[in-house]
This record gives C-alpha cells, sequence and structure tokens, in this order.
C-alpha cells in the first residue's frame, strides 16, 4: 500500500453509531442463518412422515395422516411438493450462509490510506510554436510529462486524474510508468485529454466508463469515471475526472456551461455513492467559489482541502481552480498540498485518503 497512513480528526471521523451498523447486520444475518440451518436439518432427519418430535402431537383418529407401516412394508416415496419444499430451503440455507459470509468479509477489512492527485499538465499542442503557451519557456509536451510522471510517483501517488492529457504525452506517460490509463487512447483523440491513471500494482479496473460534459461553447467532451478495487484491502472507490470550460477571449464566455457541466458532475456523484462505495470527483473546475459551495452542498461532499460548504459557504485558504472531492460517509482527507513546477502552468494537487467503514 502507498502513502502514509494518518488517524481522522474532527468532523471527518465516521459516528461510532453507523460503524456499529454493519456489526448488528452481521449479528442478525448469523442468527438467521442458525435458525434456518436447524429447520433444514429437522426436515432432512425425518425420513418418516409419521415420526414424532418433542413438540409434535401424535395424529388423532381422524386424522389425515397415512397410518402406520408394517416393519416390512416399503417406504412410502416423498411426493413432489415435499422435494421441492426440501430443495427450498437447502437453497435459502445456501444463501444465507453466503450473505453472513460476505457481511463478515465487509466488517473485517482494514482501513486503507493512499495518495491521490489531480494535475492539469499542460497540453502538448499550448506549448508548440503558435500554441497558446508558445514562447513562454515551457519544454515540449513529451519532456514535461516525463518530468510529471516522475512527480507522480515520486510523490508516492496511485491515482491521478489528468487534464489537457495529450497523445504524444500520453505514449510517454505509459512507457514511463507501466500504468493502466482510461480512457488513453481507446476513445481516440476526443476521449484523451481527461484520463485517470492509477498504478496497477495498487488497484485493479472494476468498471469505467464516460460521461458526456458541455465544453467550449456547450460541445460535448467524453470525461470518465471509473470503479477501481484496492489490491490488499478489497475496498473499492468510483473516481471521476473533469476539465471544465473556462472563459477567454477565444472561445468567449462560458459561465453557462460550468453551471451546466458542474450540476451534471454533482448528478453523477450522487448516483454513484447511492450503493455506498466512496466517490471522488477531481479535477480543473475552472472556478474557485462557485465549484467548491455547489459540489459541498448539493453532493454532500468535503474539499480535500478543508472548507465548509455552509450556510455560510466558508472556502479553504489559498484555493485554486483545480479541486479534489470526496463523499463524506467513511472518507477522511489529510496532508494536502500544492505543488508548484515548471512542467506545467497548473499545480499538481495531492492529498492523503483514508478509508473506514465496511468494504464492498
Amino acid at each position: 500500500m502507498e502513502g502514509k497512513r494518518f488517524q481522522q480528526v474532527g468532523k471527518h471521523q465516521a459516528p461510532r453509531r453507523a460503524q456499529l451498523i454493519p456489526v448488528l447486520a452481521v449479528a442478525g444475518l448469523a442468527f438467521a442463518l442458525i435458525g434456518v440451518s436447524r429447520f433444514a436439518v429437522a426436515m432432512n432427519d425425518s425420513d418418516d412422515p409419521q415420526a414424532a418430535s418433542p413438540t409434535t402431537s401424535v395424529p388423532s383418529p381422524t386424522s389425515t395422516s397415512e397410518p402406520p407401516r408394517d416393519k416390512g412394508e416399503p417406504r412410502p416415496r416423498r411426493s413432489g411438493s415435499d422435494k421441492e419444499s426440501r430443495k427450498e430451503t437447502r437453497k435459502n440455507s445456501e444463501e444465507l450462509r453466503k450473505k453472513v459470509q460476505k457481511a463478515a468479509k465487509k466488517e473485517e477489512a482494514p482501513p486503507l490510506t493512499f495518495r491521490l492527485s489531480s494535475f492539469n499538465v499542460l497540453g502538448h499542442s499550448h506549448t508548440v510554436p503558435g500554441g497558446t503557451h508558445g514562447g513562454r519557456g515551457f519544454a515540449p509536451g513529451t519532456s514535461r510529462i516525463a518530468a510529471a510522471a516522475g512527480m507522480i510517483r515520486g510523490a508516492g501517488v496511485s491515482v491521478v486524474g489528468l487534464q489537457e492529457y495529450e497523445p504524444p504525452q500520453h505514449n510517454v506517460f505509459v512507457r514511463n510508468t507501466g500504468w493502466g490509463v482510461y480512457p488513453g487512447m481507446q476513445l481516440g483523440t476526443a476521449g484523451v485529454r481527461n484520463s485517470i491513471a492509477w498504478n496497477d500494482a495498487v488497484w485493479s479496473l472494476v468498471e469505467a466508463h464516460t460521461i458526456q460534459i458541455p465544453y467550449f461553447r456547450g460541445n460535448r467532451v467524453p470525461m470518465p469515471y471509473i470503479l477501481l478495487e484496492h489490491a490488499e484491502t478489497g475496498r473499492r472507490a468510483w473516481f471521476i475526472n473533469i476539465h471544465n470550460p473556462a472563459s477567454n477571449a477565444r472561445r468567449g464566455n462560458n459561465q453557462h456551461w460550468r453551471t451546466v457541466a458542474t450540476g451534471m458532475e454533482i448528478a453523477l456523484m450522487n448516483q454513484l455513492k447511492a450503493s455506498g462505495t466512496p466517490v471522488f470527483l477531481m479535477g480543473d473546475f475552472n472556478e474557485r467559489n462557485e465549484a467548491f459551495c455547489r459540489v459541498t452542498v448539493a453532493a454532500d461532499a468535503l474539499a480535500a482541502n478543508g472548507g465548509t460548504g455552509g450556510p455560510p459557504c466558508q472556502m479553504p485558504a489559498g484555493a485554486g481552480i483545480d479541486w479534489i472531492f470526496g463523499t463524506s460517509e467513511d472518507v477522511a482527507f489529510s496532508g494536502y498540498r500544492r505543488v508548484e513546477t515548471r512542467t506545467s502552468d497548473h499545480p499538481m494537487i495531492v492529498t492523503d485518503v483514508t478509508l473506514t467503514g465496511p468494504a464492498d
């Protein structure tokens, strides 16, 4: 496991009552399993329909039960309904046993601390002659992404959201890290610019999707969200990586499209967290107050760099336009920092994340 472990503090600490709920659920399922199992054993042991248990009354003369059999008389065959009933009882007992085992496994999962990052790496096309940052002293995109890959690995990061990540940079990044990347080039040049990368010695990919988010002038761009499973603990988490459009002289005022985009991202975060799995939303929002206040309140989320959604909304000190948010339940942030670098016009933001509570 990468990253230093930190203990939860303050409001990020999970309530003790919430921690007891999975334990009580496991106990309840266990008692139910014992009851069903005893019933199944009793049914299987009662081969003689007339055999009376200590709590079973003997049939009266007017009963419709079959008369006693002579010693040499063949045992009557069970009806189809009896067989189906016994089969269903055994099936229910087995299913309940599996549920108890699964619940116990969830409760036993140890806490997980890992390091998460979001990094707008400044696209290769921006620093070529004629690009928006051409002539500003930036190295070529391929050189810069090689340095960025070294920074990411050197910081102990195991999951990173990348923005302005272009095909020439993708090839160099994969060659330098060997990590998994989605979508990378799987969806062509339209998808690669916003990708999520993970150390596949630490995480494995469970699901991968994209959502069409409005970018400049409302043009829809695929942005990824993926479900990863931690190899050592089995814990899972969703990661969403986005880049909302800026307003500038070349592209116009995109405030409306940022508003629409953030609303879609909040809705996705709420949809994914409904399963109880932690969700992280990260990226270049091109907004400060607007992004922070909306996401923390509407998605009931925490920002990695602090602050409170309110009301009133209180921004964390020194906040920029790059953010990492996480669902509040069973998630704690610590060690947030902004790493300034000449590999990009954005800092690399880094935080440690601790996950507690039941695992998936």
